[in-house]
């Protein structure tokens, strides 16, 4: 299936707007919309390709930028040293409950997108898996 995975909405949540990158069908029509939550590392080259794998299924993959209040946008961190100490301390340093409202912002932008059926998801990868099991026990 032929995506689009050059799209990205800076979407605002109550601690400022958070980048979120957007792959999906290039293909008229409303598909699932589905969060994957990224690595500490935020949007790299994996998390990128897994994303446009799921939109190449049939789903409006929305991948945000989970440290948004703590890195300027569009920053990816490296796999060094380096990079997994920084995530790992931004992973602690932020609030618990900013992660959780993130989530509800990304939802409530995949349900009023044209591209998006309503049906929703949420998976996640390293830490973005606890933030998907977070968000799928939001009752919506």
């Amino acid at each position: 299936m032929i995506i689009k995975d050059d799209e990205s909405v800076d979407i605002q949540t109550p601690t400022g707007p958070m980048r979120t990158h957007f792959f999906r069908p290039a293909a008229q029509g409303r598909y699932p919309g589905l969060i994957l939550f990224s690595e500490i590392f935020q949007v790299t080259g994996p998390i990128r390709r897994t994303a446009a794998m799921l939109a190449g299924h049939g789903f409006v993959a929305a991948v945000p930028e989970i440290f948004h209040e703590l890195e300027l946008p569009g920053t990816a961190l490296a796999y060094d040293e380096a990079g997994v100490a920084r995530g790992n301390a931004h992973k602690i340093t932020k609030d618990l409950a900013s992660f959780d409202s993130d989530a509800r912002a990304v939802l409530d932008y995949l349900k009023t997108s044209p591209h998006c059926s309503g049906k929703l998801g949420v998976m996640g990868i390293c830490v973005g898996g606890h933030l998907a099991f977070r968000a799928a026990m939001n009752p919506e």
